[in-house]
């Protein structure tokens, strides 16, 4: 049985390519339980013809109570010049901005690729040099984007020092669909916590 409405409204923030199964369950699994999601998969964003795709995307972060992120193995659409940034990266960015309960979850191929790198060395006349993940590129790699690695870093703070000032960084691994509706139902079940979450956040 669907819970009684909440209004709490819930931006979720993904790229669609080969997840829109799992973003209709994500979708349904948070409707249920009567939180307002706003999912441009979906369409349940708000729209406005004088604004860009990107523009609409970032208005709806910015109107949401609660931000539910996923950083999958592709980049997204939406970059529209040379180092530019995708919608969904610019998705993160403004959540990060803004001072509201925010969950990640992260697919195990960009953790992995992610730790692949981290302690990697390249060798040149026998001396080890160590590789700088700034200045590695697969953009666009059918495979493993590295710009998903960078939301990866910026979502977990990886610059930020010292790591144990960090706040905000949590970002759960997920392998499946059952990661994620265990992740999900862990978090968002009860909505007097989530309120209590956006209740304390706007007190800071």
């Amino acid at each position: 049985m669907a819970s009684k409405r909440n209004h709490i409204k819930v931006f979720v923030a993904s790229t669609v390519y080969n997840f829109q199964s799992d973003l209709n369950r994500i979708y349904n699994l948070l409707d249920g339980f009567g939180y307002d999601v706003l999912m441009s998969h979906k369409g349940t964003i708000p729209l406005d013809s004088s604004k860009s795709n990107a523009q609409i995307c970032t208005d709806g972060v910015e109107e949401c109570d609660v931000f539910l992120g996923f950083i999958r193995p592709d980049y997204g659409s939406g970059v529209l010049e040379k180092g530019g940034k995708s919608i969904t990266h610019m998705e993160f960015q403004t959540a990060m901005k803004r001072n509201i309960p925010r969950f990640v979850l992260g697919d195990y191929r960009v953790a992995f690729t992610r730790s692949l790198f981290k302690d990697s060395f390249i060798i040149e006349d026998s001396t080890k040099k160590q590789i700088n993940f700034d200045t590695i590129s697969f953009d666009n790699c059918d495979v493993m984007d590295t710009r998903c690695v960078r939301m990866y870093n910026e979502a977990i703070k990886d610059k930020e020092r010292p790591a144990s000032k960090r706040t905000g960084n949590w970002v759960q691994e997920y392998y499946d669909y059952d990661a994620i509706k265990m992740h999900i139902e862990s978090q968002f079940k009860y909505s007097e916590r989530i309120q209590k979450l956006i209740d304390n956040s706007k007190k800071k």
